[in-house]
């Protein structure tokens, strides 16, 4: 059996024959066919998926996942190309929290942390429109009284030297001077002078740092789209529509979406493996 392949053509209906046959429709010529694999991947909009829903099928309306935060204008956006390894972020008035490395960019922030938030919490941060308050534990998961014997034990081993050049957390340099400064502790401050005041300022910025994000990738960046074909129209035994016999679906299409790790690119490639196993199969 020979496999035409075009190239450049775009789909612009699907019709079910009486039959049992599909017409497709493109801007070059209509053909039919008895098996049809739908992987056209995710679409921003949910007018892009009306010609799904015309074949009978639910759809979930689709939105960005896996996208950074936007902090125009933060000073935070100083530090680009700083990464803290271990941190903590929560999306205040949520339940929203996850943890792994955290990315300074000249935009805002992105790494693993933020881009298992954006997927997460998909919905619930479209529904705030992209404007909320990152919460940054920079520490990970150490508790603010952590924090504070950690610092109070550091002061009494390090007295003379100077808060902004020396820490107890193996921060980055950059990183624990911005963290100083924005606790509004004077660069030339020993630690033996800290003091109770500016030792609780700090301590709150270093496991409760507040960032106002507004919005989120602005270069098309993002990575996957939620939303798509319903899965409950799918079986995933075959990957066959429920709705529509001999209709296929693999990859983005579906309402499939996972954190960053390569897991998208995995359930694509299984969806596929799947779909084309079983459409050369007797209906």
């Amino acid at each position: 059996m020979g496999i035409q392949t075009l190239i450049q053509t775009s789909i612009n209906s699907i019709k079910i024959l009486d039959n049992q046959n599909f017409e497709l429709i493109s801007t070059e010529q209509t053909f039919t066919a008895d098996r049809v694999i739908i992987t056209s991947g995710g679409t921003p909009k949910l007018s892009g998926l009306k010609w799904i829903e015309d074949l009978g099928h639910k759809v979930v309306e689709p939105l960005p996942s896996l996208y950074t935060f936007n902090m125009p204008g933060n000073p935070v956006c100083e530090l680009m190309g700083i990464v803290n390894e271990n941190t903590t972020v929560k999306i205040e008035g949520t339940k929203l929290i996850a943890d792994g490395p955290l990315l300074v960019t000249h935009w805002g922030m992105s790494g693993p942390a933020v881009l298992k938030l954006s997927a997460w919490g998909a919905r619930i941060l479209a529904e705030k429109q992209y404007k909320f308050n990152a919460l940054v534990n920079w520490l990970h998961t150490q508790k603010d009284f952590q924090a504070q014997e950690k610092l109070e034990q550091f002061a009494g081993e390090n007295p003379e030297k100077l808060v902004s050049t020396y820490n107890p957390f193996g921060l980055s340099k950059r990183l624990w001077l911005f963290l100083v400064n924005k606790s509004e502790i004077h660069e030339e401050t020993r630690w033996k002078n800290l003091g109770r005041k500016n030792q609780n300022r700090l301590v709150n910025t270093l496991v409760n740092d507040c960032y106002p994000v507004n919005g989120k990738t602005t270069f098309k960046e993002e990575f996957v789209t939620a939303g798509g074909v319903d899965l409950s129209d799918v079986d995933f035994n075959t990957m066959q529509s429920k709705v529509v016999q001999g209709l296929f679906f693999a990859g983005e299409i579906l309402d499939i979406d996972g954190i960053t790790g390569g897991f998208n690119f995995q359930a694509a490639w299984t969806t596929g493996w799947i779909a084309g196993k079983n459409s050369g199969n007797n209906l």
